[in-house]
């Protein structure tokens, strides 16, 4: 049986590698949508950012982050030159190479619909805001954000700037440097896409940026979103600023006990 996964973001891939290492034949179906938001994640975590009620997914995570990528680690200069050192692994290393540029139109139990064909297999819903179009219950908040890529590396700096908000400039891809400062709003304007420059501006970021990175982060009341929508269907969303360590552990859950259970 094949898994096909509806969603090439960071939830969707991290399952696709795993459930590949495990000698399951996996589609990915992403259409490329405007909005997606794991292009623009910086890939940065530590145990820092990790709550009680999310050190489960931490420690399920790691082990499969370094299996399958390795975990990189990267010291952060703050303002006053005390560095603080975050674990790291590059978006561009987890998400899927080579999805089919399909659009899923519909779901069902065990197959779905893509620009007119039916596949079937086990369906493993990962579309990140756009789950709840394949899941009429489901209670979806889209926050909007935006990170910006600046030609040339230049040193690793973070800065706090509110409860549990930094602005981070560092290395993500050879050759830039990657900005973020972890907007999230749900009606993002110009006003808030002009301080998010500002803040770059800040960390000496003052030239104009090659690459605009814009994406929508799914929220879910409650915290993230993983559940069984049929024999064999499954569902997870709601990764906020976690996509790398809530995606790793659901795709452990997925593939070694939701599947090894229904087999």
């Amino acid at each position: 049986m094949r898994l096909l996964i509806i969603g090439g973001g960071l939830f969707g891939s991290l399952a696709a590698v795993h459930a590949r290492s495990h000698g399951i034949e996996t589609l990915v179906f992403d259409p490329g949508l405007d909005g997606a938001a794991s292009p623009a994640a910086a890939g940065i975590f530590s145990p820092n950012w990790i709550s009680a009620k999310m050190r489960a997914h931490f420690d399920l995570a790691l082990p499969m982050l370094e299996r399958h990528f390795g975990i990189a680690q990267i010291d952060l200069a703050h303002d006053d030159g005390r560095c603080e050192k975050f674990s790291f692994v590059s978006p561009l290393q987890i998400l899927d190479p080579a999805p089919l540029r399909k659009t899923v139109t519909a779901v069902g139990d065990g197959w779905l619909e893509a620009d007119g064909e039916r596949y079937a297999g086990w369906i493993y819903v990962a579309a990140g805001v756009w789950c709840s179009q394949f899941a009429s219950d489901l209670q979806i908040t889209s926050k909007a954000g935006a990170a910006y890529v600046f030609a040339g590396e230049r040193p690793a700096r973070i800065r706090q700037i509110a409860y549990g908000r930094q602005v981070i400039a560092f290395v993500r891809d050879a050759g830039t440097t990657h900005f973020t400062d972890g907007t999230a709003e749900a009606d993002y304007s110009d006003m808030h896409n002009e301080a998010t420059l500002e803040r770059a501006r800040q960390l000496g970021l003052t030239e104009t940026p090659i690459t605009r990175i814009w994406g929508r982060r799914p929220y879910t009341p409650g915290g993230p979103v993983f559940k069984q929508l049929g024999a064999k269907t499954w569902l997870a969303t709601g990764g906020r600023k976690l996509g790398t360590i809530l995606g790793a552990s659901f795709a452990r859950r997925l593939v070694e006990e939701e599947f090894t259970r229904t087999r």
